[in-house]
């Protein structure tokens, strides 16, 4: 499925099924409908072919980007599969959504949104990846950043992205308040002399701004593709975004979290005392830390969480993965730098076989 028609038409290469990665196959164009058309192939399996892994050319020449199909054949019915490639688009594209309420908090932010390089060239493909990113201000551009260092977010999802490395994801980023502190906790700090209003942040993602990236984007945002992920006081909420949301969130994300809030509450009462809901399946969770400046005590705080939870439903590597970062800061620019971490890891299956 493209936008336009496109000079040669499609080819394409795989590893099997009278397929070969030297030389493609002609593609049949099938439909021409204004603003959509729609090539197509049948392939002929043996039945002992398991599984076949394809990408589409332009006039057999012009690589799609991003990563290559994968089909699993079961052997029992005829698969199909709808791509949606891109061909010419290397970097993807910010944008912003300018003040936006919340009924919650009584306050606006500005949230930016990062579309990734197929969007605005094959205009037909619905999305299902979004990652919420804190600190919306910090991930893109220092000039926005509250410390002149943004993370650059964009420059690792391109590169993965394009390389295929990683599935294509929308990042959508609201932006912090004057009143982070209350917000990305969940809990009073008698020791801070604040916090608590943690979870009326997170009913505003849900209320609110995950149903406003859905009218707003092409996009079908489904739990298992659903993530959310933040650093310092925002890798704490969303550690417990995924503790207490399962239901909610499929991808969780907490860098350099503050696991030392009133006094390790998050260690001594939230993974102790409240379930996660038993009826989905456990999230993906990356975790990391430094190990200087402040991100010294986090690293310990880290590694505690992370044991608990492969001791209570999670597996290493496959559900929850940890990254001691050595001599990595409490910064953006340590965040930055370790980001495409946590991306592979939310990745770890955009190459493995679907029954399509």
């Amino acid at each position: 499925h493209y936008p336009k028609n496109l000079p040669g038409g499609l080819a394409l290469r795989g590893d099997s099924c009278g397929l070969n990665w030297n030389q493609g196959s002609k593609m049949t164009l099938v439909s021409t409908d204004s603003g959509h058309y729609v090539w197509q192939m049948e392939i002929d399996c043996a039945s002992s072919v398991s599984s076949l892994e394809v990408k589409v050319l332009v006039g057999d020449s012009t690589w799609m980007l991003g990563s290559n199909h994968h089909i699993r054949l079961d052997g029992t019915e005829k698969p199909v599969l709808d791509m949606y490639p891109w061909f010419y688009t290397n970097q993807g594209s910010l944008t912003t959504i300018s003040k936006v309420f919340s009924p919650e908090l009584k306050n606006y932010r500005d949230v930016i949104v990062y579309l990734p390089p197929s969007y605005q060239e094959n205009t037909l493909k619905r999305h299902r990846n979004v990652l919420i990113m804190h600190d919306g201000q910090n991930l893109f551009d220092p000039r926005t950043s509250a410390f002149g260092t943004a993370w650059m977010c964009q420059d690792t999802l391109n590169e993965m992205i394009v390389t295929g490395q990683a599935d294509e994801v929308l990042v959508v980023g609201p932006y912090n308040t004057n009143d982070r502190t209350n917000e990305y906790t969940y809990i009073y700090d008698p020791s801070e002399q604040t916090g608590g209003k943690g979870d009326l942040y997170l009913n505003w993602l849900e209320s609110t701004l995950i149903p406003l990236t859905q009218e707003k984007f092409r996009v079908d945002v489904m739990r298992e593709s659903l993530g959310i992920l933040g650093s310092s006081l925002g890798g704490l909420i969303s550690c417990y975004a995924g503790w207490t949301r399962t239901q909610v969130y499929g991808k969780v994300g907490c860098m350099s979290s503050s696991f030392w809030w009133d006094d390790n509450n998050f260690q001594k009462d939230v993974i102790v005392n409240r379930s996660m809901n038993a009826t989905v399946a456990v999230p993906v969770v990356y975790m990391d830390s430094g190990t200087a400046g402040g991100d010294g005590s986090c690293a310990v705080y880290t590694s505690q969480v992370y044991d608990y939870y492969l001791q209570h439903g999670f597996t290493a590597d496959e559900t929850a993965f940890k990254y001691v970062d050595q001599g990595g800061e409490h910064n953006e620019a340590s965040w930055g730098k370790r980001f495409h971490l946590p991306i592979a890891a939310f990745s770890a299956d955009h190459g493995a076989m679907v029954t399509v």
